[in-house]
């Protein structure tokens, strides 16, 4: 039964309804929290998951750059460092305080990385970069560290710091690299460029700058590479194909100074070939190529006259016999040089020869090649020519040649030359042959009486060839002493034996009878004549001893000695050497030389005839009145003996001047107190003559002949007075 209220109606069913809608709403509100529930969790389960992969995506991005994280709290002091791989499990990490760290850095970077830590631990710098050296493993390795201040505290004071780290070992080394062949470029004394494949300079060193006379870069860069060429260019297509060419060519600076360079240019191409670059390396061989000309100038002629030369003439030579071109050889060779260049000095010698440079170049330059040979020895080749016109204007050649006088110490020096001409291929068919050819002419030139011209005949290089032989043999007999000694007599005009002269003779097995005016100029020009005076020397004293032994008496012997060994140092201690070894006295022996040795070396003469004077040989002026007499070599050189030159007495019986000039000189040679010997008396009509001018010595073929010493001895035995 229900209870009533105050006005009498019934009250549980409202309070069950009351009840009702409060369970109604708790379970709504119930429904409506576990469905906030269910979304906050499945949010939150969504931010987890995205959470998770974000961290993922950073790990894979710090992966893929290499990068690894690192933090530090300042409470703990503890850097934390986690590499990551691709799978995350394998995170490798290391941690440790900062004092640890430090411990393995470098001790150049030390400074530096507290530096950059300080400042970001208590300055006003949140970003931390900063790269120094780390001992990982067992060497150092260069780390790059990067970082941002994430948290500070009251008083400005870092307290957590978060970034990366990457080991940038490999990019130093690049980058030290790079930064070594960009100084050697731009350091490089050798001009270098970078050229884009169109050619077009996109870079340049200073020594390119510095090579085309340029102040600065700008000048050069944008410039087509070929275009500053003025000869050979870079083939692209050549390039392309090889990768690289080389070659030489010039250019022009801005002065307007030509270079010679060496240019070598190389393809480049970038990372799996994008793109391509070259790069061209130059270097001025302009002194290279002077000095190149210079030796081949040098190589090619001759540096005192400035004509072609030996191998020059060679190559000039050798195309024409390739050609079959004809051509005419003209073999020059000086006559009278020695004595110029001995006297008047080296210098004045030189002179002559460039004066004959320039005489050979105006007669034959302008119609073929000229040279020097070599020594005083000139050639000309001339090609297409008559050989008449050639041999006419080598004629006028010797002619300018004598024109100019040296007069050295009074005596007059002239030069002149002998010229022998060969022709290709008539006379020889090759080089050497008509040298030869041209050779045995010129000495055939020499033979007629220098300063003339001789056209080469069949035969006279044979010819030639004999006389070498001939000094072979000559070189021989004297080396075996197989040369023979005769005497000739000098007479008063009683016919009375007073001395006698040695004459060298010689009879070879292969020549026959040899003129001495044939082997003594031979000897003299092979060095041979110093031997032959001492071993006439040796029979002088040989002879004298023999007639003192056969007769108790003997007569005083004179001697020939050439210029050659008058001026040998050596010679005058030989001469006494060799009278002292025979036991003869050097009063008996006569020493006879010419006036050449004055003029090959007055003062080294003058030496050598004091000596012997002191050593007691008299001395005779020999040839006097031939050559180039002077007077003045009397009084100098006080000779006790002068031999009068046959030339000087021939026809003074039938000529009235001739007489009066051989009476003149004997009259001045007797004020000088000089004994006179006449040589060349042939004949008895010159007896008066000689009477007159009071000659006391004759020496000729009217008395007797040069015979060997065994006849000369037995016939003056029987015939006492001749």
């Amino acid at each position: 039964m229900s209870d009533e209220s105050s006005n009498g109606k019934p009250v549980s069913n409202d309070a069950s309804a009351l009840m009702e809608r409060r369970l109604k709403r708790e379970r709504n509100a119930r429904e409506q929290a576990e469905s906030l529930l269910r979304e906050k969790t499945q949010n939150l389960y969504a931010t987890l998951q995205e959470s998770q992969r974000a961290q993922k995506d950073l790990e894979l991005a710090l992966w893929a750059s290499q990068e690894s994280f690192w933090s530090w709290e300042a409470q703990s002091d503890i850097m934390e460092i986690r590499s990551f791989s691709l799978h995350s499990q394998s995170v490798s990490t290391w941690s440790g305080t900062l004092i640890q760290l430090l411990e393995r850095v470098h001790e150049d970077d030390l400074e530096g990385l507290q530096f950059h830590w300080t400042m970001a631990l208590h300055g006003n710098r949140d970003r931390v970069e900063f790269s120094f050296r780390l001992m990982l493993e067992k060497s150092y390795q260069w780390v790059r560290l990067r970082g941002r201040v994430l948290e500070r505290g009251s008083a400005g004071e870092a307290l957590h710091i978060v970034g990366t780290t990457k080991d940038i070992t490999q990019q130093r080394k690049a980058e030290q690299s790079f930064h070594l062949m960009a100084s050697a470029f731009a350091s490089s004394r050798e001009p270098m460029l970078v050229l884009s494949p169109d050619l077009i300079i996109t870079e340049c060193n200073d020594a390119f700058i510095h090579l085309l006379g340029m102040s600065v870069k700008e000048q050069c860069v944008g410039l087509d590479f070929n275009q500053i060429f003025i000869a050979e260019k870079v083939d692209k297509a050549q390039l392309a194909i090889d990768k690289q060419v080389r070659f030489e060519s010039k250019i022009k600076n801005q002065s307007g100074e030509m270079k010679v360079v060496d240019i070598s240019v190389a393809l480049f191409e970038t990372y799996q070939q994008t793109s391509s670059y070259l790069i061209a390396t130059m270097r001025d061989i302009s002194d290279r190529k002077r000095n190149e000309a210079k030796l081949r100038q040098l190589a090619l002629h001759d540096e005192l006259t400035g004509l072609s030369n030996r191998n020059s003439l060679r190559e000039s030579i050798s195309v024409l016999v390739k050609r079959v071109q004809p051509f005419s050889l003209v073999f020059i060779d000086l006559d009278g040089f020695k004595a110029i260049n001995d006297n008047a000095g080296h210098e004045r010698g030189d002179a002559e020869l460039q004066r004959m440079g320039a005489l050979l170049t105006g007669m034959f330059g302008p119609i073929g090649e000229v040279g020097r040979w070599g020594g005083d020895e000139f050639i000309a080749v001339v090609p297409n020519q008559n050989i008449e016109d050639i041999a006419e204007r080598s004629q006028e050649l010797i002619s300018q040649i004598e024109e100019d006088a040296i007069v050295v110490k009074g005596t007059e020096l002239r030069l002149s030359a002998s010229i022998g001409i060969a022709e290709f291929p008539g006379h020889s068919s090759n080089i050497e042959g008509l040298v030869q050819c041209a050779d045995a002419a010129m000495y055939r030139a020499k033979e007629l009486g220098k300063g003339q011209t001789f056209v080469y005949e069949p035969g006279l290089y044979e010819s030639m060839t004999q006389q070498v032989s001939m000094v072979n043999d000559l070189r021989k007999a004297v080396e075996n002493h197989l040369l023979d000694f005769y005497i000739q007599g000098k007479y008063d005009l009683n016919g009375v034996l007073k001395g006698g002269e040695v004459l060298c003779r010689w009879i070879s097995g292969l020549h026959g009878v040899v003129s001495p005016a044939v082997f003594i100029p031979i000897a003299e020009e092979h060095k041979l004549d110093s031997a032959i005076g001492l071993q006439a020397l040796e029979a002088a004293c040989d002879y004298i001893s023999i007639m003192e032994s056969q007769q108790g008496e003997a007569i005083p012997l004179s001697v020939n000695i050439s210029a050659n060994q008058m001026l040998d140092p050596e010679f005058p201690d030989q001469a006494a050497s060799i009278c002292l070894d025979n036991n003869i006295s050097p009063e008996f022996i006569e020493l006879e030389l010419t006036e050449s040795v004055f003029i090959r070396d007055e003062k080294s003469a003058l030496r050598a005839l004091n000596t012997l004077r002191e050593s007691g040989f008299r001395l005779s002026l020999d040839d006097f009145g031939s050559g180039f007499s002077s007077l003045s070599y009397l009084r100098s050189f006080q000779f006790e003996v002068v031999k009068v030159d046959k030339s000087l007495i021939q026809g003074i019986h039938q000529d009235s001047k001739a007489n009066a000039l051989f009476n003149g000189l004997i009259a001045m040679l007797k004020s000088l107190q000089i004994d006179v010997v006449a040589e060349g008396v042939e004949l008895e009509s010159y007896l008066p003559f000689m009477e007159q001018a009071d000659i006391k010595l004759m020496q000729g073929f009217y008395f007797d002949k040069p015979m060997p010493y065994d006849q000369f001895l037995a016939r003056h035995t029987t015939e006492p007075n001749r």
